[in-house]
């Protein structure tokens, strides 16, 4: 899964964009770009981009506390989240007695 999804996109006097994708060798990736006036102002360039990378490594790690972060708490992580997997056409499996 190389291609990037949008996280934010916003137009105006100052665009911003920011993108996150899996990299060839299983990294995370963040990226942004932001255009316009605000660039300018600060950097005295209309552009500026910056990285945020999450080491395959690490993945699992950032994973786990972006649940505990959103879903703490909530009886009802599990069928939020297979409403989620099902909406993205992610493969799981789901068992209950």
């Amino acid at each position: 899964m190389n291609d990037p999804i949008k996280l934010f996109s916003q137009g105006g006097s100052t665009s911003i964009h920011i993108d996150a994708r899996i990299t060839e060798e299983g990294d995370l990736l963040l990226s942004g770009q932001d255009i316009g006036e605000i660039p300018e102002k600060f950097f005295g360039d209309s552009d500026y981009e910056y990285w945020l990378t999450i080491p395959a490594s690490e993945k699992d790690r950032l994973l786990l506390a972006l649940l505990e972060k959103h879903y703490g708490g909530d009886s009802c992580v599990i069928s939020s989240l297979r409403e989620l997997m099902e909406s993205k056409d992610i493969p799981h499996n789901f068992h209950s007695h």
